[in-house]
């Protein structure tokens, strides 16, 4: 079976459609539709300003669509009898723990999989940055207090997905990355996928990411090389890889009639655990839909009456989703290389309008028009905060402190040590603002640095060197004695983590 010619070609123009308005450098698509691939194609380019295309062995990171492989990874030792779903987490990794105790005792290894820890969405991802060993991350989840009571709410959890690794780890023997690698990979033929940037090499067909920075699209690097991928979302693959990982989860666990999973096994995956609220705008876009929920490694909700079984994945410089439709036999697959944009959810939307035979949308007008009214609204709020944060400022004053007071080692349980540098003795403008001033070095990644300018009183903004991280007011606490006791920091709170991170200093001075 194949695509009639007019449906392939009105999903390619829609494609190229989706790509020019939000001006995507490189995509790549995969429909498999009855156990057959329908499209596995790549389009535009690997980096803007390059000639090198895209095709359909092009590694684009996956981001969060990793999480479904993790979660699958489990359930292969569940299989191999090695633990259970609901096994105490304590059981694999005595030595854990959760800021609540209540938690630490009840956690289950299912509650690592479906965002029910009590932690808040995002809540201390920027221990993702982190070079240290996953195990170490795992170890510091202890200091990250809980928003809502255990099990109490969905608060989608990045960190409980590492420390899933780790129960692999402990439970398997070989490494997150090594048993996906053998289990998962291997049998399914994906020879292109990596389980990380660690392991690009020069010649790599990899699409490189970009982000609209100030309203221009530039290419960044890929974040720094780890040599221990994080099982929350440290996959690259191509959509010749993820055809065969559409084909495996729609069959029930078999790819070519070969048995890769037991069916019992994708079924508990695609089962809803944990019931997410339908929020406005999705009730807007989507009339139909009337639940929401999550899975184990898989969001779950429905559409024109089918069951569907769909993943996003964002990573610095790249988009991602993947929709399964089981009872029709549909999946599709999008990867993008720039952020933002919305074609990599609208393309497949408009696939299964075409592929279920319901009246086709045109979602690049439709999330245009969503993003005009989000991004007015949000232009109003900004300008709303800027003002009452610059009337907020107090002008004319002075630290409280001689600068070098605030200069020295400061520390903070979940990230580790942070440096406030001092060179120079100038509070602002144009000394200040060179990178030999006041500065910022946050110990956890090399790339979380920037420059301090007096904002007012003990209070200065961080000009993040990362254009991507922005700017953050950073507040200083005196100990009333004459020296300073500690700081507080959020790093993107819209984006990486929602969390104000309290470091206390060690030196002074």
């Amino acid at each position: 079976m194949s695509l009639s010619t007019e449906l392939e070609k009105d999903i390619e123009s829609f494609v190229n459609q989706a790509m020019q308005a939000w001006n995507v450098p490189g995509l790549v698509l995969v429909v498999v539709k009855d156990d057959q691939v329908m499209i596995s194609k790549g389009f535009g380019i690997r980096e803007m300003g390059k000639p090198d295309l895209v095709d359909e062995h092009t590694l684009f990171a996956i981001g969060s669509n990793t999480k479904a492989f993790t979660a699958t990874a489990i359930g292969l030792l569940v299989q191999d009898g090695k633990l259970a779903w609901d096994d105490p987490v304590s059981k694999h990794l005595p030595d854990f723990k959760m800021y609540d105790p209540h938690a630490t005792d009840l956690l289950t290894v299912r509650d690592l999989l479906c965002h029910r820890s009590g932690l808040g969405t995002w809540a201390g991802d920027v221990l993702l940055y982190s070079d240290a060993p996953t195990a170490e991350i795992a170890r510091r989840i202890r200091h990250l207090k809980p928003d809502f009571s255990f099990r109490g709410a969905y608060g989608y959890s990045n960190l409980m997905f590492i420390v899933a690794g780790e129960v692999i780890q402990v439970v398997s023997g070989m490494t997150w990355f090594e048993f996906v690698q053998q289990r998962i990979f291997e049998p399914l033929g994906m020879q292109d996928s990596l389980m990380g940037s660690g392991f690009l090499k020069s010649d790599t067909n990899v699409a490189v990411p970009h982000e609209d920075i100030k309203g221009k699209v530039q290419s960044i690097p890929y974040g720094k090389k780890k040599s221990n991928p994080r099982a929350s979302g440290s996959i690259l693959a191509s959509v010749a890889d993820i055809s065969a990982w559409l084909k495996m989860q729609l069959n029930n666990g078999t790819l070519d009639g070969k048995r890769v999973i037991n069916a019992d096994i994708i079924a508990e995956t695609h089962t809803p655990q944990t019931p997410i609220k339908l929020a406005a705008i999705e009730k807007e876009l989507f009339p139909s839909r009337h639940f929401s929920a999550y899975g184990l490694g898989w969001f779950l909700s429905d559409i024109h009456g089918r069951f569907v079984v769909r993943h996003t994945g964002g990573v610095d410089g790249m988009l991602s989703s993947v929709v399964m439709i089981p009872e029709e036999q549909i999946g599709i697959a999008v990867f993008t290389n720039k952020l933002p944009n919305s074609a990599y959810i609208g393309i497949p939307q408009f696939i299964t309008e075409k592929l279920l035979g319901v009246p086709a949308q045109d979602w690049v007008e439709i999330y245009s028009e969503v993003e005009k009214r989000e991004g007015e609204e949000n232009v109003v709020k900004a300008a709303r905060s800027q003002a009452e944060k610059n009337a907020a400022r107090v002008q004319d004053t002075q630290p409280s402190l001689a600068l070098e007071k605030y200069a020295g080692a400061y520390e903070n349980a979940l990230l580790g040590g942070a440096t406030i540098g001092l060179e120079g003795d100038a509070l602002s403008g144009e000394a200040i603002s060179k990178r030999g001033g006041f500065h910022i070095q946050l110990h956890v990644n090399e790339s979380l640095s920037g420059t301090l300018e007096h904002w007012h009183y003990d209070s200065f903004v961080c000009k993040w060197d990362n254009p991507v991280l922005g700017e953050s007011l950073i507040p200083f606490i005196s100990d009333g004695q004459g020296e300073v006791a500690e700081f507080r920091v959020k790093i993107r709170e819209d984006w990486i983590d929602p969390v104000e991170h309290v470091f206390r200093k060690i030196y002074r001075s």
